[in-house]
């Protein structure tokens, strides 16, 4: 995925899938891979994404 970063830990919010979460290089996006779940950042943040540590 060009223009993209993975995200190492983070829980997809709406599938639940572990490290499927990328990152626009902008920051203007997050985009699950898993099930293709996005969320664009507006004037409020982007939610908090869990992130699990082993």
């Amino acid at each position: 995925m060009k223009d993209y970063k993975f995200i190492a830990g983070a829980i997809c919010p709406a599938c639940g899938e572990k490290d499927s979460i990328v990152l626009k290089n902008d920051d203007s996006q997050i985009r699950c891979i898993a099930c293709n779940f996005y969320q664009n950042k507006d004037k409020s943040t982007i939610e908090t994404i869990k992130i699990i540590n082993d």
